[in-house]
């Protein structure tokens, strides 16, 4: 193997699919990059065997072949030389040697032959949406993602497609997220995607209106941005029927000005992050909902102009559930609709229904 490429692409390239290398694993060649010199392209690609990120730039190929190097070694060497041409070549004692300007330098290199081989499999169900589009879906989905290693399930997104409609779902045992796009797709389809897989691929996206394109293929998720490919296993599993925990109906609805609420549930919480559960409590009533947070630091209460549908009512709920759903949302109001003290709430922007966060209250005595 031989070949000369950019040393700013290179390095750009290798700390994209550094992503993907294992933080531990008893198995030393999955600390390694592969680097492969194929017709006019050097393919990097890193693995922890869960998720495989693989990224593709120009180089001038004198002899094809392929090396697996010491990951973090080659990463933060090929960082210092973003003003480079570098030289990569594989010697015949199995070291990589790097040339670069007058200089050389070699490293040590793992067998090829033990690298994990990714099979791609094309005639299954896909679906592609624009980059800024599969932002907001994960943005709004991640943060109800459960890291809790118990229920596995719940640390990924449900993605169902029907045609050219997508819905992405979440929850955590506390508040689920319900979001719907379209998008252009093939066939119906149902996965669950990790959280740590749609973060990365997002982390991949930068334009706002490339093109991603997602493939299932049984149970490996396969998506493409541009010159970058990014493998995942799915979660296998029955995921929670979420449908039945969304109620059809409320007795209570109210809509608020979202950086209203959002300014006075920060200050809240950081009175009520003292308290166990961050709670901050609503009393609701026609006109205004009084906001208020007690600990042992101290106590604050504010009042934010609401319009009412309904009767008064007091609620508390995880401050935090609340405030992390309030800085994703871009429409200018919410609406909070409800029965009772112990029942689910469900948030939307006002007039839409393609963003639906359900959060469970806290139980209050008085």
């Amino acid at each position: 193997m031989k070949l000369i490429c950019d040393g700013l692409d290179l390095s750009d390239a290798v700390l994209k699919v550094s992503k993907a290398l294992p933080a531990k694993t008893p198995n030393p060649v999955l600390e390694g990059i592969k680097i492969k010199a194929e017709g006019d392209k050097l393919i990097i690609t890193a693995t922890d065997t869960e998720l495989t990120i693989t990224k593709s730039i120009k180089a001038d190929v004198l002899m094809e072949g392929e090396a697996v190097v010491v990951g973090r070694y080659f990463m933060d060497f090929v960082k210092k030389l973003e003003k480079e041409q570098v030289e990569l070549s594989r010697l015949y004692d199995g070291q990589l040697q790097i040339k670069y300007s007058d200089s050389e330098s070699e490293l040590q290199v793992y067998p090829v032959e033990s690298y994990p081989v990714v099979k791609k499999d094309n005639d299954e169900n896909f679906f592609e949406i624009k980059g800024e589009e599969l932002k907001d879906v994960v943005e709004k989905t991640v943060l109800a993602c459960s890291t809790d290693d118990s229920r596995p399930i719940l640390k990924g997104v449900l993605m169902e497609a029907n045609g050219d409609e997508l819905t992405a779902v979440s929850l955590d045992g506390f508040r689920m997220s319900v979001v719907k796009k379209e998008i252009k797709g093939s066939g119906a389809f149902k996965a669950i995607i990790p959280a740590r897989t749609l973060n990365e691929l997002v982390r991949l996206i930068e334009k706002d209106d490339e093109t991603v394109s997602v493939r299932l293929q049984k149970n490996t998720l396969f998506a493409v941005i541009d010159d970058t490919e990014i493998y995942s296993r799915l979660i296998e599993g029955e995921f929670v029927k979420y449908s039945h925990i969304i109620p059809t109906g409320f007795e209570n609805s109210l809509t608020v000005n979202k950086d209203a609420l959002l300014s006075s549930l920060e200050r809240a919480t950081i009175v009520a992050k003292n308290d166990r559960y961050n709670v901050v409590k609503f009393e609701i009533k026609e006109g205004v909902m009084t906001v208020s947070a007690k600990s042992e630091v101290g106590y604050v209460t504010e009042n934010v102009p609401i319009t009412l549908s309904g009767k008064d009512v007091t609620i508390a709920f995880n401050g935090k559930y609340l405030t992390e759903y309030l800085r994703i949302v871009k429409d200018s109001h919410v609406s909070l609709n409800l029965n009772s003290p112990i029942d689910p709430c469900i948030l939307t922007p006002v007039g839409k229904d393609d963003f639906i966060y359900l959060v469970l209250p806290v139980r209050i005595n008085g």
